[in-house]
């Protein structure tokens, strides 16, 4: 019997599985012609796959002859590749027979193929295994040149060996296919996953694994497990985390990493902190003794960037594995080194850009600093936007977390105004796309840019936004870099309960997921909280983090100083807060950035000022109010210390200008909050200021019957049409209602003239009444009449609803959302149930009501307050007895509390609730 008979390493692979890929049979098509072909890509990309279907497709006559490390001399080669061959005659009887004893010579080879009747594909499978045969070399080339044109040889590895092919190139008998032609396009993609048992991939889920994968072959089917059957909720938890797909990095490893000489997989491990490969500054970074790495790192692993400067990169997948194992296997510390080390070499090479970045993930702040003064002098910004673009993904990869928080402290606030709107374009074409994860990245990073040019509501709504995204994809990393952000905004903001609630949820998970390089920002975040509340544990908090921080981040000592100048303050222990100040100052002139010059010198002059040492103080203010005029927030900060400074010299006449100053800074920037917290220390040092006359008090109550008051007193709108024109109003006391449309609801079934008479009547009547005792006409206090828009000044009338909707508002503070249940003593205007302009504002408030008592009934019985959930749950299933959920819920909380009979009493009376009802 013959020993390759049943060899499979010369049988042509055969899969039912087998995607067809028109795009690639067509190129095939065109060039299958030449004598030599040669498929040439890194494991994964379906060389052979493709090759097997589309001879077996085209039915084209082929001998498969798979090499292996074995195949070492000439000789074995011929035994294998005749062996091929015979299996190929006896498929066809006609054919030339051979010899019967077959020699295993060239010669015989050769006289086998130069008879061969008719075209013949020979494909050497895993032909990278031969480089360094010169035997097997020396064989091929001579087939090459002495068998027949029909006879056509098809090399396919990971590498190509040693030919001859420019010779063959100009004589355009050569063809080659790559890794790019191997690479699914996103038509293909499609295809590849249209048939998911569950819901189909949506549009922007395959962009998003192409941009990922890009097309790499083997991944998709790694990706298709994973996904099958699963809903697009489910999907959208897996695809941004390509690490967690069961096997996929485990194939790179099994495939790629573990066939690699140590030094070769030493070397891809430390180049994968690398964005871009350029072989010079590997040299420098490396040194390698083998000249032959640069080389193979050429034809592997890489797609060119610039083949004329030898510059590469990585496979994305690709490198997001190398940079997976690099990390595990390599203390940050070092990995800090090796960015450090290349910042240098960059420096050196005047590539500052990248030097920059570098030295931003190497974790060196402070040279960061130095070069980004240097890039200012050097470029104009939209080559720093450039730059951004560029290292964006890189600053927020969740291992350089930290560096993300530093990077826009250090870019000048003019480039960041011209990085918005890019970057809002970008956001934009993300959420069209629905590109979900990459839209959250972007909307973190315009809130950290918002918030330094003073856009703090902004800043808010864009990184809450983000949060419900890294919330849903349950992104640990990011929802904590989120979290410590808001915790800070919100500080700002003056909402203490809400900052603190952010940073004990960002401590929480830092502790949970053992982030040691986070932790020192979670343990900052909950500090300064703590100092906002008066606690003076938040010492323990900050000494924690300089504990855990191992005072190798600059950047966050920054804030540590900072916190200790407040906390001091707060303790009263003057000496040590002017001591930490002057570091904090110290610190930011290393730096050299503006806003942190600043802000140390508005804490310097606090410290200051809390000594008596009120000369001092002044000076540093003024270099505050100077570096921080373009920073609208912290400039607020600057003009409310400079005020309080002079309330404190007694110089009167400048605090009432300054006053004026900050309350003009902050009306026009949208800080009243900074103004009400000097107002009643700027009243009680007497400063001039000129106030609005005081108005006298209208209270109006809508949230049950109707009451009105003016300065206590009861007062009755007689006047029906007056009266509705008030209760118009009031629903609509959010806008300003155009004339026309008042006269479309109250008076709808008049001529247009009349109804104008009625509405000027009623209008009069209305304000005469709100205001008794004069004639107020147009310039009433609570009636406006600007450009024929009328509305309620709702900011001199005490209105439930307006107070109630401002404290309802999504929040997920408890004692908010219990004000604004204690607000709501009935339905709006109950007694008017028969106002349609009152039914849908009426039920839209009933619904948020309904909620508020569902949250927090729930909230008590989390808390194990049972006696307090009861309350909300009878007040919930009172106001809304056909909610069967709400009573499921009511019952249930009961009996987990074992009130058993009281739970049985419960259902029993909403029971005959229902059937009164009904009957």
């Amino acid at each position: 019997m013959n020993i390759h008979e049943n060899n499979n390493r010369i049988t042509i692979p055969d899969s039912p599985y087998y995607l067809p890929r028109p795009r690639l049979y067509e190129l095939l098509d065109r060039h299958r012609r030449v004598k030599m072909m040669t498929v040439v890509a890194e494991p994964g990309y379906g060389k052979t796959a493709l090759l097997s279907s589309y001879m077996l497709d085209r039915g084209l006559p082929v001998v498969w002859y798979q090499l292996h490390d074995s195949d070492s001399s000439a000789g074995i080669f011929i035994s294998h590749l005749l062996a091929a061959l015979g299996k190929q005659l006896k498929q066809r009887p006609d054919c030339l027979r051979l010899p019967k004893f077959i020699h295993p010579g060239v010669e015989e080879l050769l006289h086998t193929l130069s008879n061969w009747p008719e075209e013949l594909y020979i494909i050497l499978d895993h032909a990278h295994v031969i480089q360094g045969a010169e035997d097997i070399l020396d064989l091929l080339e001579r087939l090459l040149n002495e068998t027949p044109p029909g006879i056509r040889f098809v090399l396919v590895g990971q590498l190509l060996p040693s030919l001859p092919y420019a010779s063959y190139k100009l004589r355009r008998n050569y063809f080659n296919i790559s890794k790019s032609e191997l690479a699914f396009t996103k038509e293909e993609i499609a295809a590849f996953f249209h048939d998911l048992p569950a819901a189909p991939l949506a549009d922007h889920e395959i962009e998003y694994i192409l941009y990922t994968t890009e097309g790499w072959p083997a991944s998709l089917e790694l990706i298709r497990d994973a996904v099958e059957g699963k809903s697009m909720e489910e999907r959208g938890r897996i695809l941004p985390k390509f690490a967690d797909i069961p096997h996929l990095y485990d194939y790179m490893d099994r495939e790629v990493l573990e066939l690699q000489t140590p030094a070769f997989r030493s070397f891809l491990l430390k180049t994968s902190i690398m964005r871009e490969l350029d072989l010079s500054v590997i040299r420098q970074y490396l040194d390698p003794a083998d000249e032959e790495v640069p080389a193979l790192l050429i034809k592997r692993f890489t797609f060119t960037v610039n083949a004329s400067e030898q510059t590469f990169r990585y496979h994305k997948l690709f490198r997001s594995f190398l940079l997976k194992q690099y990390r595990q296997e390599t203390s940050r510390s070092v990995i800090n080194q090796d960015h450090l080390k290349l910042s240098g070499i960059y420096e050196g090479n005047h590539q500052f850009f990248p030097a920059f970045a570098h030295s931003i993930l190497g974790r060196d702040f402070v040279n960061a600093g130095r070069l980004m003064r240097v890039l200012q002098v050097r470029y104009q910004p939209q080559e720093f936007i450039v730059l951004l673009q560029s290292w964006l993904e890189e600053f927020f990869d969740h291992h350089y977390i930290e560096s993300s928080i530093f990077l826009y402290r250090c870019i000048p606030l003019y480039i960041l105004h011209n990085l918005i709107e890019l970057l809002e374009q970008n956001l934009t074409s993300l959420e069209n796309r629905q590109q979900q994860m990459g839209a959250a990245l972007i909307r973190q990073q315009l809130a950290g840019i918002y918030k330094l040019t003073g856009d703090l509501g902004r800043a808010k709504a864009l990184s809450e936004a983000a949060l419900r995204t890294f919330e849903r994809v349950q992104d640990q990393p990011m929802m904590m870099l989120s979290l410590n952000f808001q915790a800070d905004l919100l500080l700002n903001l003056g909402q203490t309960a809400e900052a603190k609630a952010c940073a004990q949820r960002c401590l929480f998970l830092a502790e949970s997921e053992g982030d040691l390089h986070f932790l020192p920002y979670a343990l900052s975040g909950i500090a300064d909280t703590l100092i906002e509340d008066g606690a003076p544990e938040a010492v323990e908090y900050l000494e924690k983090a300089l504990e855990c921080s191992q005072g190798n981040d600059d950047a966050l000592l920054f804030f540590l100083y900072c916190s200790r100048c407040k906390l001091y303050n707060l303790l009263q222990d003057v000496p040590l807060a002017i001591e930490w100040a002057q570091r904090t100052v110290q610190l930011a002139e290393d730096f050299g950035f503006d806003r942190d010059i600043g802000l140390s010198h508005i804490y310097l002059a606090r410290a200051y000022v809390s000594a008596g040492r009120l000369l001092e103080a002044g000076p540093c203010l003024d270099i505050a109010y100077q570096v921080l005029h373009p920073f609208k927030f912290l400039f607020a900060h600057v003009v409310s210390a400079q005020y309080a400074l002079l309330l404190r010299q007694q110089d009167t006449e400048a605090a009432g200008l300054k006053w004026q100053e900050l309350s003009g800074v902050c009306e026009k920037n949208g800080y009243p909050f900074i103004v009400s917290r000097y107002q009643q220390e700027q009243q009680a040092k007497a400063a001039i200021v000129i106030e609005e006359e005081a108005a006298p008090l209208l209270q109006i109550g809508v949230l049950g019957p109707l009451t009105i008051s003016f300065n206590n007193q009861p007062v009755v709108v007689r006047r029906k049409a007056s009266l509705r024109l008030l209760l118009f109003l009031i629903v609509n006391h959010k806008a300003r209602t155009p004339q026309d449309m008042i006269i479309e609801e109250l008076f709808k079934d008049q001529l247009l003239g009349p109804a104008q008479n009625q509405l000027y009547v009623a209008l009069s009547v209305l304000r005469s009444t709100l205001e008794p005792g004069g004639n107020p006409g147009r310039n009433s206090r609570y009636i406006k009449n600007v450009d024929g828009l009328y509305s309620l000044n709702t900011g001199l009338v005490d209105l439930d609803l307006a107070a109630f909707l401002e404290v309802s508002r999504e929040t997920s503070d408890i004692q908010e959302l219990i004000r604004a249940e204690q607000l709501y003593k009935g339905d709006l205007l109950e007694e008017y149930r028969y106002e349609a302009f009152i039914e849908t504002e009426r039920e839209r408030l009933r619904i948020k009501y309904l909620h508020i008592l569902s949250t927090l009934a729930e909230h008590f019985a989390g808390q194990g307050d049972h006696y307090r959930s009861m309350e909300y749950y009878e007040k919930l299933c009172t106001k809304d007895p056909f909610n069967h959920k709400n009573v499921q819920a009511y019952i249930y909380m009961l009996k987990s509390f074992d009130l058993h009979a009281y739970a049985q009493s419960v259902a029993e009376r909403m029971n005959r609730i229902s059937q009164e009802w009904s009957e």
